[in-house]
């Protein structure tokens, strides 16, 4: 949560002027296949690490500057589900750690909306997230609301102890690296029927009118596994 204010700002200005620079001149590039393009910026202090092929792309911007470094942000214009991105994720994680300094600073990453307005197939979380709401005994199905306190730190309660990134949990594992929910925003709450994924939720009980939380802007935080137990 300590990172939220800073982060917020840092998107706020990265989609400003960064981001163009970052995602427009690398999908210039024709496709090669899996390979991950690497490219550092001196003037914004940010380093890009994207895989480009036929059905996806994917950026992850790395910022080197002193208030924003260890920060990672994930970009995304993907078909796939999530499971068949996770190859792609994996080799551009690679690269991220086997730099040492982001291996040292890498705290927060910064995945953006759970359902993002962009055509893709990347909706698991949304879909988890909705179930996770709809089988929660303190969340108000009726009003769209939790029962008690806000919605953010709610919905960071909720994602835990569902763990509704479980594949991404896994991913960085891999890396020895504990990926945790630590931040919600702009949650978005709608009627179960406006979803696209209302079929598939109505084999679980939900009903139409049901009022479920499917989208916000989302923070992870990540930290070295220790794995020494101790005598």
């Amino acid at each position: 949560m300590r990172y939220t204010i800073i982060i917020s700002i840092l998107i706020v200005v990265s989609i400003a002027y960064s981001s163009a620079y970052a995602v427009d001149d690398i999908y210039d590039r024709q496709p090669d296949d899996n390979k991950v393009i690497v490219r550092f910026n001196s003037q914004y202090m940010e380093t890009t690490y994207s895989i480009i092929n036929k059905t996806c792309r994917i950026v992850w911007t790395v910022y080197k500057s002193e208030l924003n470094k260890g920060v990672v942000h994930h970009r995304l214009e993907c078909k796939l589900p999530l499971n068949k991105q996770l190859p792609m994720l994996a080799k551009i994680l690679a690269k991220i750690f086997k730099d040492e300094e982001n291996s040292k600073s890498f705290h927060t990453l910064f995945w953006g909306r759970l359902a993002p307005d962009i055509n893709n197939g990347n909706l698991e979380m949304s879909f988890n997230l909705a179930m996770a709401a709809y089988k929660s005994p303190l969340w108000d199905l009726k009003r769209g609301k939790p029962k008690k306190g806000h919605e953010n730190p709610f919905i960071v309660s909720l994602a835990n102890k569902a763990n509704i990134y479980g594949e991404l949990r896994v991913l960085f594992e891999r890396f020895d690296r504990r990926l945790v929910f630590s931040s919600a925003e702009k949650v978005l709450i709608t009627k179960a029927y406006k979803l696209p994924f209302f079929e598939r939720l109505k084999k679980y009980g939900v009903n139409a009118a049901d009022k479920l939380p499917f989208d916000c802007l989302t923070w992870f935080s990540v930290s070295k596994i220790n794995h020494y137990k101790g005598c």
